[in-house]
């Protein structure tokens, strides 16, 4: 099974701000250090709950179909977007959304009395499956000004992020910036994990890992 992000997520589960008032910096000559902890928080999250924190689409590439239904790596998962298989000829198809659904759990499975097209089993990547991860954003309809002004939309992303798990990030980013030396340092790794991290996200790590 191999795991790729198709598309990264179109914001952060913290702004600057935010977390310039943790650091209590009020000052911007470190907002561009700032912003990149917050991205290094987000994966370092991602990868320590086997999970997807902000809207992003992922394709996971199996070898040959599942025989049961197949939960889909990193959720929360939103949808699924598509499903194709690579036929005994090497020509790409696209399954009918009438064959699988999208289970409450986030496993991928067949309707009743389905099944799977033929696939080139056990090729690398013969199955693709493509779906939208992360915690779903809010999405709030501003009324234009005027009668006849068009309505605009605002995404808040990081509306429904368990504050735990922005917490979590918050100590990552306040100790990664007092450590900024050592990060600044490309042989240097950053290792040091703030106590309490593993605590606020173990109610969201993958149960599976």
């Amino acid at each position: 099974m191999e795991l790729k992000v198709v598309t990264p997520p179109a914001a952060e589960p913290l702004s600057t701000a935010e977390a310039k008032l943790h650091l209590r910096v009020d000052h911007t000559s470190d907002d561009t250090l700032i912003s990149a902890l917050i991205v290094a928080a987000r994966e370092h999250v991602e990868n320590y709950i086997v999970g997807s924190l902000v809207e992003q689409t992922r394709a996971v590439y199996l070898s040959s179909w599942p025989y049961f239904p197949f939960r889909l790596p990193c959720g929360p998962v939103q949808s699924i977007d598509s499903v194709k298989y690579t036929d005994s000829d090497g020509v790409e198809n696209t399954v009918s959304t009438d064959l699988y659904y999208l289970s409450p759990g986030g496993e991928l499975c067949l309707e009743t009395f389905e099944s799977w097209p033929t696939a080139r089993l056990r090729g690398p990547g013969a199955i693709e499956i493509t779906y939208t991860t992360g915690y779903e954003p809010v999405v709030t309809v501003i009324p234009g000004e005027e009668e006849g002004d068009p309505d605009t939309e605002e995404t808040d992303y990081d509306a429904n992020i368990p504050q735990a798990i922005k917490q979590a990030m918050l100590l990552l980013i306040g100790e990664w910036y007092e450590q900024r030396e050592a990060a600044a340092d490309t042989k240097h790794t950053i290792q040091t994990i703030p106590w309490g991290v593993k605590q606020l996200l173990a109610p969201y790590r993958e149960a599976t890992v």
